[in-house]
């Protein structure tokens, strides 16, 4: 009997995982069943559950290794825009990193959303442990990379402004089209629960730059 290499078997995890993600771009988690994801991958379904356990546990995995592309992508623009070292300068640089995740990483805003309530309640356990700590780590790398340049930040603080990002933009994101339920508009009008998403986002998080650094003793 034939048995995968290492490498072949990473190839075929990660043909699932771009399969899962395809289907996840045009339709929501609840219409993509596992035999879905098989069809669209080519895979056979029981070949499918040796890789994950669960339909939970792909896209956790989806959600955990996204953030960890998306942290590698800001850490390579951080490294190449060589002209950021004063703290304005900083405050723009996140405020395009809002921009370009909002814009072109809507799918891991929407997994974000589903996480808590929904692919922790049956996502394999050890699986999404490793690829937090793989996030993590990304996470923290990033974090050093900016307290080098920016120096009122340690690599902690630094990390932690991530974290707010995306705590910002999630929470956002749940108070949007509150006139609508299940993308059908309601018969209401609710223009004060309408939300700018990016622009609310870069707002909230200069205020919360703002009193960082009036925190941290100030910034130029």
């Amino acid at each position: 009997m034939y048995v995968l290499s290492p490498q072949e078997k990473e190839a075929k995890k990660q043909l699932i995982a771009a399969a899962a993600s395809k289907l996840f771009q045009k339709n929501d988690f609840n219409k993509i069943s596992m035999a879905r994801i098989a069809r669209e991958s080519g895979v056979a379904k029981g070949t499918l559950f040796n890789y994950f356990k669960t339909k939970e546990s792909i896209f956790m995995y989806l959600l955990l290794s996204g953030y960890q592309d998306y942290l590698k992508d800001v850490l390579l623009r951080f490294q190449a825009a060589e002209n950021i070292t004063t703290w304005s300068a900083f405050s723009s640089f996140l405020l395009e990193q809002n921009h370009l995740l909002i814009s072109k990483r809507p799918d891991l805003l929407r997994l974000n959303a589903l996480r808590g309530p929904i692919l922790e309640t049956a996502a394999d356990k050890e699986q999404t442990l490793l690829g937090r700590k793989k996030l993590y780590q990304v996470n923290h790398q990033l974090g050093q990379a900016i307290a080098k340049r920016i120096n009122i930040l340690d690599d902690k603080q630094a990390s932690h402004l991530f974290i707010i990002q995306s705590a910002i933009i999630s929470g956002l994101m749940n108070m949007m089209n509150l006139d609508e339920f299940h993308h059908d508009q309601l018969p209401v009008d609710f223009k004060g629960f309408q939300i700018d998403l990016e622009q609310e986002a870069n707002q909230l998080m200069l205020f919360y730059l703002q009193g960082l650094a009036q925190k941290l003793g100030g910034a130029k």
